[in-house]
């Protein structure tokens, strides 16, 4: 039999007027070049002013500095991060389906999500290594999602209550750790073999599935 059909999809959420904002347009300029491969350090304001149909003047009567331009990108991202963790646990809720369909479902979430914002994302990784900002921003999110997984696994699972955050901290860290690492490490591979999105999501479910039928199993 052929498991059900699970898709969840990122959620953007509503900018009211700032959708005309010269800021908001410096935000997608930003992410345009970003996806076209140039690192955040290659993208000079001159470079962004042109993207975003603007000024160097402008841009400096909106942001401090280029750095400052990343910390909006980032909130924006977590905005939407937050919007759709919200989302999926409500779908996640509201939609009795086998553990292994969720996880399928969450997986490919997130690897879709990489994908599409994977130059963004990149450069997020790489500026947080040195800027506790982004990593103490970025962790805010993680908590977020993590507590939510918490919730929802709990209401399947009451009897590994006391276990369930520690479990889900490792199941998080294995999807996100190997994403950062693919999203670190695309130019190249451990063994020269190319893995398609396809095959990370396929390989993900399998382990952390794994991970969570041992850990949360009735005792």
């Amino acid at each position: 039999m052929s498991s059900p059909n699970f898709e969840l999809r990122w959620v953007k959420p509503p900018r009211q007027d700032r959708s005309r904002d010269t800021q908001l347009r410096y935000v997608e300029a930003a992410q345009r070049l970003l996806a076209r491969g140039k690192s955040f350090a290659e993208i000079s304001v001159a470079e962004l002013a042109k993207e975003a149909n603007s000024s160097v003047g402008s841009f400096y009567s909106r942001f401090r500095d280029k750095d400052a331009l990343l910390h909006v990108l980032q909130i924006e991202l977590n905005r939407e991060g937050s919007a759709t963790a919200v989302e999926t646990f409500r779908i996640g809720r509201e939609v009795k389906l086998p553990l292994e369909v969720l996880i399928r479902g969450f997986v490919a979430l997130a690897v879709g999500y990489y994908r599409q914002q994977q130059g963004l994302r990149r450069a997020l990784l790489v500026e947080m290594c040195n800027n506790r900002e982004l990593r103490t921003r970025a962790t805010e999110l993680s908590h977020e999602t993590c507590a939510g997984l918490v919730e929802l696994l709990t209401e399947r699972f009451p009897h590994a209550r006391a276990r369930m955050p520690e479990v889900v901290d490792i199941a998080h860290r294995m999807v996100y750790g190997v994403l950062d690492q693919n999203l670190l490490f695309a130019d190249g591979s451990p063994t020269g073999h190319e893995v398609s999105d396809g095959k990370l999501v396929a390989a993900l479910t399998v382990a952390v599935h794994a991970y969570l039928d041992a850990r949360l199993a009735a005792a």
